[in-house]
C-alpha cells in the first residue's frame, strides 16, 4: 500500500495549499481512511499564528476555504484515477487527470481556534469522469466548525500549461 499523500503524488503542483512544490503553501496532505460511513479522506493541518483572524486566537476564514478546497480538490483528483484504475499523478499514457474548482459553499457555524490542529474530513457525494462533487467538515477541539460542498470539474490539457 502506498503511504504517500494525495498531493506527494501530484506531478507538478505549485498550489498554495497543497502544492508540494510550493515551499511556502499551505502544505497539507491528504489520505485515504475508512471513515464511519465508508472511505473517506482525511486531513490533519497545524494552524500557525500568522493564520489568524482579525482577533489573533481564531483561524482566518480564507485558510479556512483554502484548506478545505485543496483537500476535497485533491480527493477529487485522487478518485478520478481510482476510477481511471491508475495510480494517482500516473501519466504513463500521457493523459494527466487533473481538476479545479467549480463551486465551494463553506458554512461558517463556529470560529476555529487556532491553537490546535484541525482535521478536514471530505467524502465522496457522485463521482463521474468530469465532474466530482464532495462534502467536507472541518473539526476543531472534537467540534465541527466548519461544513463544505465542493464540486471539482476536470480540467483539460492546456489548463496545465503555460
Amino acid at each position: 500500500m502506498n503511504n504517500l499523500s494525495f498531493q506527494e503524488q501530484m506531478p507538478n503542483n505549485h498550489c498554495f495549499g497543497c502544492g508540494t512544490l510550493n515551499d511556502n503553501g499551505l502544505g497539507i496532505k491528504s489520505y485515504w481512511v475508512e471513515g464511519e460511513e465508508g472511505i473517506e479522506s482525511i486531513c490533519d493541518f497545524m494552524p500557525q499564528a500568522h493564520h489568524n483572524a482579525g482577533p489573533q486566537h481564531v483561524l482566518n476564514g480564507g485558510i479556512i476555504s483554502t484548506i478545505i478546497d485543496c483537500h476535497c480538490v485533491c480527493t477529487a483528483f485522487a478518485k478520478a484515477y481510482e476510477m481511471d484504475g491508475r495510480a494517482i499523478g500516473d501519466t504513463e499514457n500521457g493523459d494527466l487527470l487533473w481538476f479545479a474548482t467549480g463551486t465551494l459553499e463553506v458554512r461558517f457555524s463556529r470560529p476555529v481556534p487556532i491553537d490546535g490542529p484541525v482535521i478536514l474530513r471530505a467524502k465522496i457525494i457522485q463521482a463521474k469522469v468530469k465532474k466530482i462533487t464532495l462534502e467536507c467538515t472541518l473539526e476543531s477541539k472534537g467540534e465541527i466548525c466548519n461544513e463544505a460542498k465542493l464540486i471539482a470539474v476536470k480540467v483539460p490539457k492546456e489548463f496545465l500549461e503555460k
